[in-house]
């Protein structure tokens, strides 16, 4: 019945409406997931009881009780038993064609994963609102610079938009569990070590929800979200990059990352803790970096630099947005 089989992989936490809508948005693809697995971090607001009574059929929930998002990936990764596998977020949808054209197009070129577009929306009276029509990632990267390299010089890829082979994510390891802010980026680094070139498609899209409970952002403390990224960051330097095969420029560039924490901490210990990480020159650096950051927003005509490889088109935003509802 199933010729390639998907888990779906969603934690939640007190999103019991957002999650409906995801939910209904994954049951609705061309191509059918084999399974979609929600994992409950403690929900308050009658979300195990809307799984049970709407999606009993369709959905495996289990919880996970106080962990965090990545403790729920993990426990949801541990019970999948599909050949790929799909994180996703309880809060975003995608275009309807997703799951059928990233596994056909993995297919194809033999990839371990896949990346592909999204855009920022929320929705007002049934309709999805695009922000500002932008699309990040609506262009491949170059396909002779490692996606290492883009992330040290600040990109990141947002997770829900790839799309993983199951015996490649078993390579990758499990997620971080102590933290909830930047254990994206500490996975996708991990995933980015092991195969720096992903495939890539912009045949299908997802929309990155914008509503008031998100829960990064403003509804997080700002010193917790620094301590977490520069745990991550300083892991990272010392495993990796410190004696890795990286030149002399990206050392000095991704230490730089510890700088600009320490520019906006309040926190004078944690300050001078993340200056000795970030070396000597490091104000030059971002001089630099500012000055390169201003043309590169010049070029790109948006907000984005670049490498996010934006296009800002009206028609192209509503041509997914067509497609998340299946006309």
């Amino acid at each position: 019945m199933y010729k390639y089989k998907i888990s779906v992989i969603i934690p939640t936490w007190n999103r019991c409406n957002l999650l409906r809508a995801t939910l209904q948005n994954i049951c609705n693809q061309t191509l059918p997931p084999y399974e979609i697995i929600v994992v409950d971090d403690n929900s308050t607001d009658g979300t195990l009881e809307m799984l049970r009574t709407e999606f009993a059929e369709k959905v495996i929930c289990m919880s996970n009780p106080k962990r965090g998002p990545g403790a729920a990936r993990n426990a949801g990764l541990k019970i999948s038993t599909g050949d790929f596998i799909k994180f996703f977020d309880s809060d975003d949808v995608m275009s309807l064609n997703t799951l059928e054209v990233q596994v056909k197009k993995m297919i194809d070129t033999g990839k371990p994963y896949i990346t592909g577009p999204y855009f920022y929306a929320y929705e007002k009276e049934s309709k999805w609102i695009p922000t500002d029509d932008i699309i990040i990632n609506y262009y491949d990267l170059p396909s002779n610079i490692s996606l290492t390299h883009w992330m040290i010089w600040g990109l990141f890829i947002t997770i829900p938009s790839m799309l993983f082979r199951k015996e490649f994510i078993d390579k990758i390891g499990d997620w971080p569990e102590d933290m909830i802010t930047s254990e994206d980026w500490a996975y996708l680094w991990r995933i980015a070590m092991i195969e720096p070139f992903p495939a890539h498609t912009n045949d299908c899209a997802f929309i990155y929800r914008v509503h008031k409970y998100q829960s990064t952002g403003k509804n997080l403390n700002n010193e917790k979200r620094d301590r977490e990224k520069f745990k991550v960051l300083d892991e990272i330097y010392k495993r990796d990059i410190e004696k890795g095969k990286f030149s002399c420029f990206e050392k000095l560039l991704f230490r730089n990352k510890f700088y600009q924490i320490a520019n906006v901490t309040d926190d004078m210990l944690f300050r001078k803790l993340l200056l000795e990480r970030a070396g000597r020159f490091q104000f030059l650096m971002w001089q630099y970096i500012r000055i390169k950051m201003k043309f590169g927003r010049i070029r790109s005509k948006t907000d984005w630099q670049p490498m996010h490889r934006v296009i800002k088109d009206k028609l192209i935003v509503d041509n997914y947005i067509e497609l998340c509802y299946g006309k």
